[in-house]
């Protein structure tokens, strides 16, 4: 964008209309009127944008309420933010209650706290944490989580980690390597999962190349090399080159060509 552009600043109560603009900086309980185009968008408070933005920069805070799309290189949302459309960007960072209704597709992408996406996810590198929840699918290249997110679609990924504090559901896992295991002990995160009761994964199919298990109940286990550890339970366990199974868990195997 031009290097000329006026900044629009207003805190309290007050309107900016849409436009091009430098800087859109907006806090207290401020409205924003139309799209909006700027190299760096600040919101704040309990404003409210009623248009698209696009920006190369965006924070967003407090209670803000974005009623469309945003279009951004980098983002970062906090708070108990609210938007109803779907965000486009390169790096996400999503805290705190923020609630993205609509669809996100990012290369990388850190969620934490009680973060929730309504639609689908679409990324390169995925961080979950906390309590978190895509009610969609989510696609990765690497996905990482600890606590006990939950995703009601597909989980597809090339390498998928999972610590697990507390109780993780995932509709379906696809991915060359699986690997689930039991959170490290720390004192604050057990502490919270002793409350939420049941630690573990829940999910109906699991199907990659490389599979490791703990503390997993699902329907069946497709893939060449499983090992199931301790405290699963598996219905049906289909195997191409190799199986190991820990003595605590239940399952019945079956070889496949």
């Amino acid at each position: 964008m031009e290097n000329n552009l006026s900044d629009a600043k207003i805190s309290g109560v007050g309107t900016i209309s849409g436009g091009r603009y430098n800087e859109v900086r907006s806090s207290g309980s401020s409205k924003i009127d139309g799209d909006i185009e700027c190299n760096s968008f600040k919101c704040s408070g309990a404003s409210t944008a009623n248009g698209n933005i696009k920006a190369k920069i965006v924070e967003i805070s407090g209670a803000t309420k974005i009623l469309k799309n945003v279009d951004t290189e980098d983002i970062t949302v906090s708070g108990s933010t609210n938007i109803l459309g779907n965000i486009t960007t390169g790096n996400a960072r999503f805290s705190g209650s923020a609630h993205i209704q609509g669809d996100v597709n990012a290369k990388k992408i850190k969620i934490s706290g009680s973060g929730h996406i309504d639609g689908s996810l679409h990324t390169d590198i995925i961080k979950i944490s906390g309590t978190a929840a895509i009610n969609g699918d989510c696609e990765a290249e690497t996905f990482d989580g600890t606590g006990s997110f939950n995703i009601g679609g597909l989980l597809n990924a090339g390498d998928i980690n999972i610590d697990i504090y507390g109780k993780c559901r995932v509709k379906d896992i696809g991915g060359e390597n699986i690997k689930v295991q039991l959170g490290k002990y720390h004192p604050l995160i057990n502490m919270a999962a002793m409350f939420l009761g049941y630690k573990g994964l829940v999910t109906n199919v699991i199907e990659g190349d490389n599979i490791y298990l703990e503390s997993t109940t699902a329907k069946i286990v497709r893939g060449n090399n499983i090992t199931i550890g301790p405290d699963c339970t598996i219905d049906t366990i289909e195997y191409r080159n190799k199986v190991n199974m820990d003595s605590n868990s239940k399952t019945i195997c079956k070889k496949i060509d």
